[in-house]
């Protein structure tokens, strides 16, 4: 399964990796944003079909609170990145139900082990809901 990945990320240096690491596995990055905002209009006029979303977005809306709107509004699987493990936040961020949740620092490795365990978790969700 070929993703088209939004990559939300405030730190650059990250968001390169990602975008190289990503495409490297045949996966095409539609683009990268670093605010709740401009992820929201991004989604309006670009369709991802994944996004990998930082817990720790700086600016008015929180990674939390964007997961919460994608949820609702667009219903697009996201996969949180965070350097926060402590147990309030990932607490928080769970009840989002994020394909899954990778902590930082990332290497390349471990990202591909992480978005091969997330896509098998959204074929299983596609098998059981076909509708859906």
């Amino acid at each position: 399964m070929e993703l088209k990945i939004l990559i939300v990320e405030d730190n650059f240096i990250i968001q390169m990796f990602l975008e190289e690491t990503l495409a490297n596995m045949g996966h095409s990055v539609l683009g990268s944003v670093d605010t709740g905002n401009d992820t929201l209009s991004f989604i309006e006029t670009n369709r991802p079909n994944m996004i990998f979303l930082d817990i720790g977005l700086s600016g008015s809306m929180t990674g939390i609170e964007l997961a919460d709107t994608i949820k609702k509004n667009y219903n697009i699987p996201f996969i949180f990145l965070t350097a926060n493990s402590d147990r309030p936040t990932l607490e928080k961020a769970k009840k989002t139900q994020p394909l899954h949740i990778i902590s930082k620092p990332i290497d390349e490795d471990r990202l591909k082990e992480e978005v091969g365990a997330a896509l098998e978790k959204l074929r299983k969700q596609d098998i059981s809901n076909p509708n859906a």
